[in-house]
């Protein structure tokens, strides 16, 4: 892994440039900007170094271990890319042993994932469902000619079956951001249903995909249509199981899904894709998950091998703040390096081993905690100048820095940045970066690149947001930095271009 660590990008940890005029007035700008924001007694720490020179240009409580949020997925992506290259893609696999389908997971997050199915054209097709994307391999069994298929085996040992962080806030684990984790994913490991009012009181609910008609769901959600009613269903799952029960109140079809999320993945994906087999006509005497006895699948390979690129992958967790794709992340690199099942422990250690290859000065390299790979887990804790340095070595990486660089959303225009910066003077300049935000946090981290080329790596961490409207208020402080460093680099160009 060390080889992929430029020797300027080695360096940036090290090398501390004295700062001029122009960045006193910045810190004095961002000190003023932090004290009218009136955030109570929230902890602030700022960051920002530029990019060419790694100087320090900002440091506010730079050196202090806060809670990152989503912004734990730089560390997280970056050090995904750097371990298994920009070449790599998830491949997952069906192949065929005698009257035997083997279903081998590499742990993608994109396997089914409806967005990018959204964007899939096939033919004279502009995009695809679940269920046609399910026939993908379908269709391959049936033109194979097996009849009878009298085992299907899902092989998901690529990852250990720990599926749920024991971090995570277990009354938020129906919800899409809490989504299991394992070896062979699909659809976001999550179910969308799309209610709409129905007979006798309550919704009708039999829409939903990926459709699974074997699932149990309780009905207690009403259809009211008075004038203060609205549509507020929602979903709960009974822990460690696939019990549904749905709650709220349906006025109108729901064209936005109702999202719940799914347990045991893997044992889903082996029913339904047996499921979808006995409706094309083929008979299927069993299906299931591997077991440690199962060697590892062999044969023919049926259908296409549906694969993941990294930089998709990368898109997903940094641009839209996918924490699924976070958390397979860090365990895919727990494989790569260990040989052993992907996990939390292993994907976190090669994180922090990660960080301490790009990150010559060993000081900003320990100034990190890492508990999971999207930053939902509270454990989690990194410093303000470890991400702007870590931000420096992907600027400096001329194979890696433009996949990580662009998969960053952009200010007012991508992801979850699109609805912000909307009446923020950005003075020229194009802002990527990754927000971050879970209960009492608020984070916001990236670069501010001027049209000259000319960058700087920015990180602003505020934790302890328990004032009214604290993270609002967070938000615009973070927005009204990052214009002042904007109109610090065009001054600084000014400067430099006088004769």
């Amino acid at each position: 892994m060390g080889q992929r660590v430029s020797s300027a990008a080695g360096v940036l940890g090290v090398i501390l440039w004295a700062a001029g005029p122009a960045a006193a007035d910045l810190r004095e700008q961002v000190s003023l900007q932090i004290a009218a924001a009136q955030l109570g007694t929230a902890i602030v720490a700022v960051s920002v170094r530029d990019a060419e020179t790694g100087a320090a240009l900002v440091a506010i409580n730079a050196d202090e271990l806060l809670i990152p949020a989503s912004n734990m997925k730089l560390l997280t992506t970056g050090a995904a890319l750097h371990t298994l290259g920009a070449d790599f893609a998830f491949r997952t696999r069906l192949q065929r042993d005698g009257d035997r389908l083997i279903v081998t997971g590499d742990g993608d997050p994109g396997l089914g994932d409806p967005v990018l199915l959204g964007r899939m054209a096939f033919g004279d097709r502009p995009a695809m469902d679940v269920h046609s994307y399910l026939d993908l391999w379908v269709d391959p069994v049936v033109k194979a000619g097996l009849k009878r298929v009298s085992e299907i085996v899902v092989d998901d040992r690529i990852f250990d079956r720990r599926f749920v962080h024991p971090e995570w806030p277990v009354e938020q684990l129906n919800r899409r951001y809490c989504a299991e984790v394992s070896g062979l994913n699909f659809h976001l490991n999550i179910l969308h249903f799309y209610p709409k009012p129905g007979p006798g009181g309550r919704p009708d609910l039999d829409l939903f995909r990926p459709h699974a008609p074997w699932l149990e769901i309780s009905n207690k959600a009403t259809i009211r249509a008075g004038v203060h009613d609205q549509n507020n269903a929602w979903i709960a799952r009974r822990h460690n199981t696939n019990l549904l029960t749905f709650y709220g109140n349906v006025k109108f079809p729901y064209r936005v899904p109702v999202p719940v999320t799914t347990h045991d993945m893997p044992a889903f994906f082996a029913r339904l894709f047996a499921v979808r087999l006995i409706a094309a006509g083929v008979e299927v005497g069993n299906y299931r998950v591997a077991d440690d006895r199962d060697p590892p699948a062999s044969g023919q390979v049926l259908g296409p091998i549906l694969s993941t690129p990294i930089s998709t992958a990368l898109v997903r967790c940094n641009r839209d703040s996918q924490n699924l794709y976070a958390e397979c992340l860090l365990k895919r690199i727990g494989v790569a390096v260990t040989k052993e099942p992907g996990s939390w422990a292993n994907g976190r250690a090669i994180v922090r081993l990660v960080v301490r290859e790009r990150l010559a000065d060993r000081n900003l390299a320990a100034n990190i905690d890492v508990s999971d790979g999207s930053g939902l887990s509270r454990a989690n804790r990194v410093a303000a100048a470890t991400l702007t340095a870590w931000l420096n070595t992907f600027h400096y990486d001329e194979e890696l820095g433009p996949i990580f660089i662009d998969s960053l959303a952009r200010a007012g225009a991508t992801g979850t940045l699109a609805r912000r910066f909307a009446n923020v003077n950005l003075h020229g300049a194009v802002v990527q970066a990754k927000s971050g935000y879970i209960r009492a946090v608020s984070c916001l981290s990236g670069y501010v690149t001027m049209a000259d080329g000319g960058r700087r790596s920015f990180s602003i961490l505020i934790n302890d947001l328990h004032e009214p409207d604290s993270v609002g208020k967070a938000k615009k402080v973070q927005e009204e930095i990052v214009a002042a460093i904007a109109l610090d680099m065009v001054a600084a160009g000014a400067q430099l271009a006088r004769p």
